[in-house]
């Protein structure tokens, strides 16, 4: 499945819609400040083009967020989706990836 369809990322994309709000900005605001057309907000916004990395954090500061703040809440909603049987901050140190 596309990553754009999945409940993830229909929740990574409320938190944006939300956070924009909040900040009281427009999509054409928001995308004036990270130099995009308004129309690119708008495909992220209806789940039409999916947010890389870099331009998370692009977004994150041109709505002065923490980046890291801003993604710890998406991971919240993420965890949300899976309940408490997904745990994989509880894995034994033998079981997770070594960085």
């Amino acid at each position: 499945m596309n990553a754009i369809f999945t409940d993830d990322y229909a929740e990574l994309v409320d938190l944006l819609i939300e956070a924009r709000l909040a900040a009281g900005l427009t999509q054409r605001a928001l995308a004036r400040r990270i130099g995009k057309v308004q129309s690119h907000i708008c495909a992220i916004e209806q789940r039409q083009r999916r947010v890389e990395l870099l331009e998370f954090y692009i977004i994150a500061r041109a709505l002065d967020l923490d980046p890291v703040d801003l993604f710890g809440r998406a991971a919240a909603r993420f965890d949300g989706l899976r309940g408490p049987a997904f745990a994989p901050l509880n894995r034994p140190q033998s079981e997770r990836l070594s960085a």
